[in-house]
């Protein structure tokens, strides 16, 4: 029942060809998952994080070991795995905003990492958001588990939940995204978080790393482009893979000057703004 589930969802999301060419990902019997997930592992773990904070952030989950396949709406519910610190880094540090003044929102957040990294800078508040009840239990734990420098739990909300239905905080954001949905799903998501920006008008950027429906968010009238340090510095992301770049968006009269950004970030992982 959960394949014709999962079948119908892709249809819907993805069209009959992706979904055909999909297909052999979906009927991957056991011995094949086990392999695939070594080598996602093995990637994933190469930066050392995992090592270095005694966090669990980069074995993947697939399939029903996330929870739901399909979401109440019938969207596709895509499958965990993460990417580098770097790749998450970069385009923060690209910013060039005091984050002090800001909220972290990862959308898709799994098990936590791009959570884990951002608390290193000085947002006043950290939010991830999952709709896999397997992935924000991992993300608590590895919350709790992070060293050397702790994390204050009081700074950091994980919600679990649909983030179609989410409700952006009214503060000024930086949402980021690992391609954690298909691309009907993210017109919903920009949809709401643009009303949520015209009712209440703030500085809002968007990260989205690996952008498979970067039209969702480019076709968008209240983002404009930024310019990466990779896009102005090509040799800053040499050496990357290609899931690892960046598209970055900033409301109209962001009000960071770019590229600056490593400079406003906090050495302490404590949580206090500066």
């Amino acid at each position: 029942m959960w394949t014709c589930r999962l079948l119908v969802a892709s249809v819907r999301d993805l069209g009959i060809k992706a979904t055909l060419v999909q297909l052999p990902a979906v009927a991957l019997t056991p011995l094949t998952l086990r392999r695939l997930k070594r080598r996602k592992l093995a990637e994933a773990s190469r930066d050392g994080f995992d090592a270095a904070h005694g966090t669990e952030t980069s074995m993947v989950l697939v399939g029903r070991e996330l929870g739901p396949v399909v979401t109440r709406g019938g969207h596709l519910v895509v499958h965990y795995e993460t990417t580098s610190e770097a790749a998450i880094r970069l385009p923060l540090d690209s910013l060039g905003v005091d984050f002090g003044a800001y909220t972290f929102v990862d959308l898709g957040c799994g098990k936590g990492k791009p959570v884990l990294v951002a608390a290193s800078y000085p947002f006043r508040r950290l939010v991830g958001v999952d709709i896999s009840p397997a992935c924000v239990a991992a993300a608590r734990r590895n919350v709790a588990a992070y060293g050397p420098e702790r994390i204050d739990p009081a700074r950091v909300d994980l919600v679990l939940g649909d983030a179609q239905g989410f409700d952006f905080p009214p503060e000024p954001l930086v949402v980021y995204l690992y391609n954690p949905f298909p691309g009907a799903v993210l017109e919903r998501v920009v949809a709401r978080l643009e009303v949520s920006l015209r009712e209440r008008p703030r500085p809002c950027a968007l990260i989205y790393v690996n952008p498979h429906a970067l039209a969702a968010v480019a076709a968008s009238e209240l983002f404009e482009r930024l310019p990466t340090i990779a896009d102005r510095m090509p040799a800053a992301a040499q050496g990357s893979a290609p899931h690892e770049r960046a598209a970055v968006y900033v409301t109209r009269g962001w009000p960071g000057a770019g590229g600056n950004g490593a400079a406003r970030r906090t050495a302490s992982a404590s949580g206090s703004p500066a």
